[in-house]
């Protein structure tokens, strides 16, 4: 009989790992990844409506006071609006921050009469705005060679244009000792 460190030590100089080989990314859920991976671009790559609400600038904005709905921005196209001296523009979750803005009200937080709004709280510069690179910067790795690649990571990379991935080439082995 053998211990159990010359078993493992046998298994491994028989164990063959398979070739690193590229697969869709879809396919990928488990596997190890053959290379690094860093992102090319930032996650966000603009600033972005963390809320659905009213985009605004900090020095308009008090009790009592109105500001006035020029616009809306909506998830998706920037349509490359412009928030001026007493101004509001509409906004939704994940759309581009409007030029001129540097916070987002939630709209619960405001009272909408007809073409003009009075905010009900205090506002903060930069509040409810994700601002670019906040979940990833570029050139932050993503993926260490040998890896596991799980739901979370593959986001990321999907998120950066990748549809194939490199994986295998490595050995795992998991010893159990039965005691």
């Amino acid at each position: 009989m053998i211990s159990e460190e010359q078993a493992y030590e046998q298994i491994l100089a028989a164990a063959n790992p398979l070739p690193a080989r590229r697969i869709p990314l879809t396919d990928a859920v488990n596997c190890f990844t053959a290379e690094d991976y860093v992102a090319n671009a930032p996650l966000p790559n603009f600033d972005n409506s963390a809320m659905d609400g009213y985009a605004v600038r900090v020095s308009d904005c008090g009790r009592d006071r109105f500001l006035k709905i020029v616009g809306e921005q909506p998830a998706g196209v920037d349509r490359r609006l412009r928030v001026s001296l007493g101004e509001a523009i509409r906004i939704f979750t994940g759309a581009p921050i409007p030029s001129g803005a540097d916070a987002v009200v939630m709209q619960e937080d405001v009272t909408v009469r007809g073409s003009e709004i009075s905010i009900n709280t205090n506002v903060q510069p930069g509040e409810f705005i994700r601002r670019r690179g906040c979940d990833l910067a570029e050139g932050q790795k993503i993926l260490s060679k040998g890896q596991r690649l799980r739901a979370t990571t593959m986001a990321a990379l999907a998120a950066q244009g990748l549809a194939e991935v490199k994986v295998g080439g490595n050995v795992t082995v998991a010893v159990v000792s039965t005691g």
